[in-house]
Formats: structure tokens, sequence, C-alpha cells
């Protein structure tokens, strides 16, 4: 592998630490800000004893409602200071999950460009981008790179048509986690 990317994100283990609303802990790992971030850094940093900093990244979704997660009202606070402690620990990248086209709100822009101010590296932006929203992105520098996940699956042929305007399959969400090939093998390539 090239390196590992730590899912701090989608309401799953690390995400739930983040939480100020979900971790209810009053232990070294509860309360605080320096608190609820300290098992995702630790494993930052575990990971990066292990392969090297620059082998390892960090995804996160500070707007995320997945899995039941509940809005935190500490969000901004929570997200700024991982960015800052990520940058100290000069990882390979930061990966900022907007649950924005779930029907979430989206990330505000001003956090994300907070973070960007507290991280120097490599930002990775996700989340129901299409063309041209990923080229603002990228133009503006709030991002470096744009990744395409569920756009992916259902087109894949997805940089030609990008690159050339032709029209994206609509992904079956239905087929999502099934198990099979259907959904994931099965889409068409663009025939114009």
């Amino acid at each position: 592998m090239d390196g590992v990317e730590i899912h701090g994100a989608n309401g799953y283990l690390f995400d739930q630490f983040l939480n100020s609303v979900v971790n209810t802990r009053d232990d070294k790992y509860g309360g605080s800000v320096e608190n609820r971030c300290r098992l995702l850094l630790e494993t930052v940093d575990a990971v990066s004893e292990a392969i090297g900093a620059e082998r390892t990244g960090v995804r996160i979704s500070p707007n995320g409602k997945f899995n039941s997660m509940p809005e935190d009202p500490l969000m901004e606070e929570t997200f700024i200071h991982l960015a800052n402690e990520l940058e100290k620990r000069n990882i390979a990248f930061l990966h900022i999950n907007d649950q924005g086209s779930f029907g979430m709100p989206p990330i505000p822009v001003e956090l994300i460009q907070k973070i960007r101010a507290a991280f120097s590296g490599p930002v990775i932006l996700c989340g129901g981008y299409d063309a041209q929203r990923a080229q603002d992105a990228l133009a503006s520098g709030l991002a470096d790179l744009v990744a395409f996940g569920t756009s992916y699956l259902a087109n894949p042929d997805l940089p030609a048509r990008l690159q050339n305007g032709w029209p994206l399959n609509q992904p079956d969400m239905d087929t999502f986690y099934g198990g099979g090939a259907e959904g994931y093998t099965d889409y068409p390539v663009y025939e114009g």
C-alpha cells in the first residue's frame, strides 16, 4: 500500500469521540477538546510511527450526521483544534467529507478555510461534487484535490465524462452495500 487513511468520519468510532454531544466520558478521552481529540491523535501517532507520517492521512466529516450523529455545537472548535494538531504531526493529507449532499447542512466554507489555515498539508474535499464545483474548489485554493465516490461507482468512465461534459449515470443507492456485483460493476460507459 502507498499509505493509510484513518477514518475519523461518518459517525464511526473516532467521530463519536470527537463529537461533544456523543462523547460524555469523564476520563482523559472526554470533556475538553484536547481529550475528545486524544484517541484519534494517538492513533495517528501510532500509525505514523509504524509507516511514516508522510504515508498517513485522516478523513473527517465535521457536519456529519450519518449513523445518527447529532449536531455538535463545538464543531468549529473541535475541528480547528484537530487541524492544528495534525499540522504538528506533518501527515500526508487531510480529507474532509462534506455530508451536505446527503441532506445535512453543508460545512460552512469559512470553517473549511479555517481548517486550511491551520493545516498546511494537502486537503482533499469530497461530498457531492460535480465538475464545476470541483474546479471552483481547486481554483480558489479551498482544496488541493477533490475526491469522487458515489459518482465514480455509477460512472466507470467518470474522468472522460467530466472532461467532455457528458451526462452522468445516476447511482442506484438501493444496491449499495449489498454484497454483490449489482450496482458496482454493471453501470454502462457513455455511448454518445
